[in-house]
């Protein structure tokens, strides 16, 4: 059992970190997967959720509208922040196939996304 307190703090979330958590786990394909395989605590994901949670919280302007598509970047996010912070070694990597996955990193995708970033496509 994990000996990390985590201080929730009370706050109109845009979506809440236990939602977040719960959705990726329930919706995105290879999520649950990754988290088995890594070993990843609950506490570590709810963390990580909820430091998200609060970013785009505190970042969006009021009274703009959050939508569906606007939800799923939160989620990816997320989802990209554990990747990042608990798995070994690029194993594994966010992608729309067409709906929002976990899948196996590809060094091939990665250029392809850097390329079109660097030329705004």
């Amino acid at each position: 059992m994990s000996d990390k307190i985590l201080n929730l703090k009370t706050m109109n979330y845009l979506i809440d970190p236990q939602n977040l958590v719960f959705s990726a786990k329930s919706r995105i394909s290879g999520f649950s997967d990754m988290i088995r395989d890594e070993e990843i605590p609950q506490w570590d994901l709810l963390e990580t959720a909820t430091a998200v949670a609060e970013e785009w919280t505190s970042d969006w302007p009021e009274g703009q509208g959050f939508g569906s598509s606007d939800g799923t970047y939160m989620l990816k996010e997320f989802i990209d922040n554990v990747i990042w912070s608990y798995t070994k070694g690029g194993k594994y990597m966010t992608d729309f196939t067409p709906i929002l996955s976990v899948v196996p990193y590809s060094e091939a995708k990665h250029h392809e996304r850097v390329q079109r970033m660097e030329t705004g496509i």
